[in-house]
């Protein structure tokens, strides 16, 4: 061991070049904890406002309200506004694609649907609207069981449909 330095009247084993590189990673490490805090507080882990995202117009037959990240097995909502012309002869039929379908659990949906059917990539659910004219939400209260990008598509049979991205965190 080398001997020790005298600082004022004491005799101590010193080592600045290390001891100003552990200040520098604890510095970095500062600024990295400060910066996953930021994203948290902005949206990018969960529910927040760079998450909260909309898809289609106002007063459009469908829009759609999500969020961009999500977490795999926690509580998410898929909520489509069904807008004038989205129900012909008092029903509307809202479709979901499969490869989104196939990679939630799907708890239970407000209101429920009349019917669902199964088609090649999709999904559809029949609902019953009452007053056509006035805009109705659904809500797919649902969690997610991968990871990773996952594309959503949503659409009325034979009218517009919307493609959105979601992130799942594991």
């Amino acid at each position: 061991m080398p001997d020790p330095d005298r600082v004022g009247d004491l005799e101590i084993h010193q080592d600045l070049p290390h001891e100003r590189l552990e200040w520098r990673i604890e510095r970095i490490g500062w600024v990295a904890m400060a910066l996953v805090l930021l994203a948290a507080l902005g949206g990018l882990l969960g529910p927040g406002p760079l998450s909260s995202a909309t898809a289609g117009d106002t007063g459009s037959p469908l829009r759609v309200e999500y969020n961009r990240f999500a977490r795999s097995q926690a509580p998410a909502i898929l909520r489509v506004h069904l807008g004038p012309g989205a129900a012909h002869d008092g029903k509307a039929r809202l479709w979901l694609s499969r490869e989104y379908v196939e990679n939630i659990e799907l708890h239970h949906i407000d209101p429920e649907p009349e019917s669902v059917e199964a088609a090649h990539d999709r999904l559809i659910y029949t609902f019953n609207l009452p007053d056509p004219s006035r805009p109705t939400a659904v809500t797919f209260h649902l969690e997610a069981n991968a990871f990773g990008r996952m594309p959503v598509s949503v659409g009325l049979d034979s009218g517009p449909q919307l493609h959105l991205r979601q992130f799942v965190y594991p």
